[in-house]
C-alpha cells in the first residue's frame, strides 16, 4: 500500500473542513505533521496527542501537498466580530500585543482561541509599522508649540523607595526642556510646574498640548472633551492657547515624550539621593549643566 493510499485508508468519508480548522495551523506546525507522519511514521492519534492537534486536523495537514496561508472568509461573522471596535482601539493602546488583547478579551467572556486573536491583530500592528515608516516629522516655528507631560521613576531616598513624578515642558523648536519632580500629578503640581517652567525660559509658546488627563480635561458628551474649569482659567491669565492630542494618537507628542525619556535614562542611572531636596538639586544642576547644553540630535542633522 503506498502512503497516499495509507492516507486515504485512514479517513473517513470526506468531511467538510471549516475555514476556521485551517486558520489554526501555521507553516511550522503543518511541516511537522508532515514530517511525523511520513519520515517517522507515526500514526495520525499519535500526532494528534503529541501536537495537542484535533485528528481530524492531523489528516488534512498529511493530504495537503502544499501548505495554505490562512485566508479569513468575507461578509459572514466571525468569534470577534463582537469586539472589532473594542480591538481596533485596545490594540494601538497596548502595542498590537496579541497575548494581552486575548486576555482580556476572556475577561469578556470571548470563549475563542488565540490564534484567532493573533490573525486579527497581524494585519493590525503591520499597517501600524508601514504608517510610522512613513511618518513625517511634524516641525514648528521657533515660539509656536511646547508640548508637556509627566513621567514616573523609582527612586531611593536613603533606603527608602519613592515613586516621583516628573514634569517636562518641551520647546517644539528647540526640544530645549523643563525639568521638575513632584510627589504627585495633581493639579496644584501640575500649574506650579508651568509657572517654573515659564521662568526657566523666560515666557512660553503660543500653544501648549497635552493629553487628556484630568487636570486638563474631563470626557464629555459625543467623545468632546470639557476643559478642567481652573486649567482654563490658569491658560488664560498666562496667555497660551490648550490643545489636546488626538485620542489614541499619543505619537503627536512624540517630542516630550523623547524628554521623559531622556531624564530617565541620562539623569537617573547611577545616582544616590537623600531626600527630596538633594533630588531637586541634582536636577537642577543636570539641567543646566547638561540637559541645557546638549546639541539636540536633529540639530546635528541640519
Amino acid at each position: 500500500m503506498t502512503v497516499q493510499e495509507r492516507v486515504v485508508a485512514t479517513m473517513m468519508a470526506p468531511e467538510q473542513k471549516t475555514l476556521e480548522e485551517g486558520a489554526m495551523v501555521h507553516k511550522e506546525r503543518w511541516e511537522e505533521v508532515r514530517r511525523r507522519y511520513f519520515q517517522e511514521r507515526k500514526a495520525i492519534a499519535e500526532i494528534g496527542r503529541g501536537l495537542d492537534m484535533d485528528r481530524k486536523t492531523v489528516r488534512r495537514c498529511v493530504h495537503e501537498e502544499q501548505w495554505q496561508p490562512y485566508r479569513r472568509a468575507r461578509g459572514g461573522p466571525t468569534l470577534l466580530s463582537a469586539q472589532e471596535e473594542y480591538l481596533r482601539r485596545r490594540a494601538n493602546e497596548i502595542g498590537y500585543s496579541a497575548l494581552i488583547l486575548y486576555q482580556e478579551l476572556r475577561a469578556r467572556g470571548y470563549r475563542g482561541s488565540y490564534e484567532t486573536v493573533k490573525l486579527f491583530v497581524r494585519p493590525l500592528r503591520t499597517r501600524a509599522s508601514s504608517a510610522e515608516q512613513t511618518l513625517k516629522r511634524f516641525e514648528t516655528a521657533p515660539g509656536h508649540q511646547s508640548q508637556i507631560d509627566w513621567g514616573q521613576a523609582r527612586v531611593y531616598f536613603g533606603g527608602r523607595g519613592v515613586t516621583v513624578h516628573l514634569f517636562v515642558l518641551t520647546l517644539g523648536y528647540s526640544r530645549r526642556s523643563f525639568y521638575r519632580a513632584y510627589p504627585n500629578e495633581q493639579l496644584g503640581a501640575f500649574l506650579e510646574a508651568h509657572e517654573g517652567a515659564f521662568e526657566h525660559f523666560g515666557g512660553h509658546t503660543r500653544e501648549h498640548l497635552y493629553d487628556r488627563t484630568r487636570t486638563v480635561c474631563r470626557p464629555g458628551e459625543s467623545g468632546r472633551a470639557t476643559w478642567n474649569v481652573t486649567f482654563l482659567a490658569f491658560a488664560e491669565y498666562w496667555g497660551f492657547e490648550p490643545r489636546l492630542c488626538q485620542p489614541y494618537r499619543a505619537r503627536t507628542k512624540g517630542k516630550v515624550e523623547s524628554g521623559v525619556k531622556y531624564v530617565k535614562r541620562n539623569f537617573l542611572p547611577g545616582r544616590h539621593f537623600r531626600d527630596q531636596s538633594d533630588f531637586d538639586a541634582q536636577l537642577s544642576e543636570w539641567t543646566a549643566t547638561v540637559a541645557d547644553v546638549r546639541l539636540h540630535g536633529m540639530c546635528q542633522q541640519l
